[in-house]
């Protein structure tokens, strides 16, 4: 440790006086005082105490405030979701938990975050295909019976030229023009 006693009254006022301005100075007063503090851990600075202990305080809180909106948080998701479940089986999207529990499977396997587009996916996905009549697929069998086969089996070219020519003449007949 330094003495003062090698040094002159004139330093020593100078050493006092620089203390000083550190200390009045709004600036660097909190850092003086936490180097006194460092510097001699057993000196009472109530300053720095109080304002230590009221932060400690202030922190705690704001942490437990954290915890209990990060509760409510959660609390409110799971009633929403419990909420949305019982919706799905109110509209007869779901008999029962089974069903609810393979519609949220399909929602994380297909990326859906509603739970009714992912009810009906499912229900879609449990219906078995219905046959398509034959009328949908273009087969027809009373069109073919218009046709006279016959021509195509002996010569095709000429069969296909001649329905050809008698749908032209069947569109040159008719004044009317096309969209009227």
């Amino acid at each position: 440790m330094a003495s003062l006693e090698d040094i002159s009254l004139e330093q020593r006022d100078e050493l006092a006086l620089l203390m000083k301005e550190l200390a009045d100075n709004p600036d660097t007063r909190k850092e003086t005082l936490r180097l006194t503090k460092r510097l001699r851990p057993n000196m009472p600075i109530p300053e720095l105490e109080i304002e230590d202990f009221t932060n400690g305080k202030i922190s705690a809180a704001e942490e437990r405030v954290m915890q209990l909106e990060s509760k409510l948080r959660e609390k409110d998701a799971r009633e929403e979701l419990k909420s949305r479940r019982d919706n799905l089986i109110k509209k007869g999207l779901a008999r029962d938990e089974a069903d609810i529990d393979e519609i949220e499977k399909i929602m994380l396997e297909k990326n859906i975050s509603n739970h009714e587009t992912a009810a009906e996916y499912f229900d879609w996905m449990k219906q078995a295909a219905t046959p398509t009549p034959n009328s949908a697929m273009g087969y027809n069998p009373s069109a073919l019976s218009k046709f006279d086969l016959s021509k195509y089996w002996k010569n095709p070219q000429m069969g296909a030229r001649d329905e050809a020519a008698k749908a032209l003449t069947e569109l040159r007949k008719n004044a009317r023009p096309i969209g009227y």
